[in-house]
């Protein structure tokens, strides 16, 4: 199949408006605001420091939401946030579009907790174009950073690796202050964009009701980001 399914659905109704409301706030509003209230006017560190307000707006929309869990894992010196879905055993990591796209094609990516996460998914046929980025794979050598990724990702949600039975993936893309677009995506081992894709963009601009009274589900079933590797 060529691209993605076109009416693939992760069925993940509010937490995917909710996602992208955190990350809008974060890049639109309060950036800006702490830009324009400090008389700031060089963007030295800008793409690490706005990890701080998006960290912090995942926080607050996930514990509005109550079933959706986020901690951070480590890395080095940097705190890479993490999201655990109970009812499905899925995490979700987050990262620009243009950060991604050089750690796939890095030939030590195994070294990236994105190895690891990636790792969570089976059974996972790429889209056919990115077949053709012949993209290399994890060497040997670096298996045993893949593993140790995953236990570090479950050490940050309080879980066992076993716990964990997928991984999701949320590309946003950014223009000076401005949210372009959003998908959440399923990647292989090689990280290859799966079939498994969804456009989230729509949800950019839409109001999102935060007072919204909303009933827990049961548990039933960049540049920065090229820097956090295991060490």
């Amino acid at each position: 199949m060529i691209g993605a399914q076109k009416n693939f659905s992760f069925n993940l109704t509010l937490i995917d408006h909710a996602i992208v409301n955190a990350l809008q706030e974060a890049l639109e509003h309060i950036m800006p605001e702490i830009m324009s209230d400090n008389h700031l006017l060089e963007r030295n560190g800008y793409g690490q420091f706005r990890w701080n307000p998006i960290i912090a707006q995942l926080r607050d929309k996930c514990q509005h939401l109550g079933w959706l869990e986020l901690n951070v894992c480590p890395r080095g010196g940097w705190k890479t946030p993490v999201l655990f879905h109970h009812s499905s055993g899925y995490i979700f990591t987050l990262m620009t579009e243009d950060t991604f796209k050089g750690i796939q094609r890095r030939k030590d990516k195994g070294k990236h907790y994105l190895c690891g996460a990636a790792y969570f998914n089976e059974e996972l046929e790429a889209q056919y174009e990115q077949l053709e980025l012949a993209l290399p794979g994890v060497s040997a050598d670096l298996e045993e950073c893949v593993y140790r990724s995953q236990k570090q990702l479950a050490q940050a949600i309080h879980a066992e690796v076993g716990e964990i039975k997928g991984h999701i993936l949320v590309l946003f893309d950014t223009y000076s202050d401005r949210l372009l677009g959003v998908r959440a995506v399923r990647l292989t081992h090689s990280l290859e964009i799966s079939n498994e894709e969804e456009n989230w963009s729509h949800f950019i601009g839409m109001p999102y009701a935060a007072d919204l009274t909303i009933t827990p589900q049961q548990n039933d079933i960049e540049d920065e980001e090229t820097l956090v590797e295991l060490l």
